[in-house]
């Protein structure tokens, strides 16, 4: 089978803004969709995102990136058989720039996954089964959740300075048993959030966009709501992404948080406090994105009892990770397609991590589609964590309920 068309086209995301997305036709008639999210929090050094900036829409429209799938992308692939690996090699070199900024980051990853989803069907696999063949991997594994419960920072429009706010159910032995203990503590915290008196309007990510006085009370409500579950058998740990690039002054070097501000090492301080106080299992984003000598403080500090993950300090970005593992930075990498831009590079940087025994967790972003694809990467690339959102939201829940199926389809297989 052969790629006869790729078609362009603009649709809309979770926050109501334009994305990229590609349907692929194979000369047999069968089509392939991919649509790629957006971030709202995004590192510099991502790759980069091609917008329209011109007034339509904000500036974020994106019929050039849609020009570039049909116009110089297309005429590469059309005759050619679904090969995402010879695809992105060659939508790579077509490109020619560090950062994607020709093609865009958004087109390519548009175009890469949708020539994946084809080729697994091409060779009658799932999409995850092509993945995982793709990294070498005999046996996969489902990834565990960290579902977003409380949205701060950029995500939602209240005071809060932390953006994540996250839970891991422990104990459980399944994917199905760790969201039904997570769906349980979020319908917890949503009455205990009325109870006092706060609204359960939900934030970009799903998770409860409340006010609250601080950080700590959201952290106090949480912990009350873990508290009362526990009761009835069911633990979690906390994860927080703390986007701290949003908090931080460039002209000061310093931190900007509850009215002071904090040097690298207060913030380093911080958070060892924070991790006294709460069972904290892994922090995000702690630092700025170049603060390079500041996360390797901060992993030799905590890095032995929490895990150090970094997002925006790599940007799925393979040199950065190479740095990083260099300067001893983070012991565990945020995984972000749309951060690079093609699924080679993406299943690459994986493999990098786990060669080096750094932690990965597939990510979302905040500005989502319904496409689940980051699933079958996670479950394929054997990342061992994901973060899809809050346990509300359709296109969160789309991709609980791809994790779902994937779960059963093993298990059947298991028992056959």
């Amino acid at each position: 089978m052969k790629i006869t068309k790729l078609i362009g086209r603009e649709v809309f995301d979770s926050r109501g803004f334009p994305t990229v997305e590609c349907e692929l036709i194979l000369d047999n008639a069968h089509g392939f969709v991919a649509t790629v999210p957006a971030g709202k929090s995004t590192g510099t050094h991502e790759a980069h995102e091609l917008r329209d900036e011109q007034k339509r829409l904000t500036g974020k429209g994106v019929h050039k990136a849609i020009e570039k799938i049909e116009q110089e992308i297309a005429p590469a692939l059309i005759g050619k058989e679904p090969d995402v690996i010879a695809a992105d090699m060659q939508m790579t070199a077509l490109d020619n720039t560090d950062d994607k900024s020709n093609l865009g980051a958004n087109s390519i990853l548009a175009v890469s996954a949708a020539v994946l989803k084809a080729q697994a069907a091409f060779e009658g696999l799932q999409t995850f089964e092509l993945v995982a063949g793709l990294c070498d991997v005999e046996t996969v594994s489902l990834p565990i959740p960290l579902v977003n419960i409380i949205n701060g920072g950029a995500h939602a429009e209240n005071n809060l300075k932390i953006q994540e706010f996250m839970v891991v159910a422990t104990g459980q032995q399944t994917v199905r048993g760790s969201l039904e203990a997570t769906a349980e503590l979020f319908y917890e915290l949503r009455a205990l959030l009325k109870k006092n008196g706060k609204h359960t309007l939900l934030g970009d990510e799903g998770g409860f966009a409340s006010d609250f006085k601080d950080d700590y009370e959201a952290l106090d409500l949480l912990m009350q709501a873990i508290e009362t579950r526990k009761k009835k058998g069911n633990d979690f740990v906390i994860a927080l992404d703390m986007a701290a690039n949003s908090f931080y002054n460039k002209k000061t070097k310093t931190y900007d948080l509850y009215k002071k501000k904090h040097t690298t090492e207060q913030m380093i301080e911080w958070y060892e406090n924070i991790s006294k106080q709460y069972p904290l299992f892994s922090i995000e984003d702690g630092l700025h994105e170049d603060d390079w000598d500041g996360w390797a403080q901060l992993t030799q500090k905590l890095g032995a009892d929490v895990q150090i993950v970094a997002d925006d300090l790599f940007t799925t970005n393979q040199k950065r990770i190479v740095q990083g593992l260099e300067k001893g930075a983070a012991n565990a990498v945020l995984i972000k397609p749309n951060q690079i831009g093609t699924i080679t590079e993406t299943l690459q940087a994986i493999a990098l991590c786990h060669q080096h025994e750094l932690n990965t967790v597939a990510s979302h972003r905040s500005g989502e589609t319904e496409d689940t694809l980051i699933v079958d990467l996670a479950i394929g690339s054997n990342t061992g964590q994901i973060k899809l959102g809050g346990l509300a939201r359709g296109e969160r829940i789309a991709k609980y309920n791809q994790l779902l199926r994937i779960e059963d389809r093993l298990s059947l297989s298991i028992l056959e």
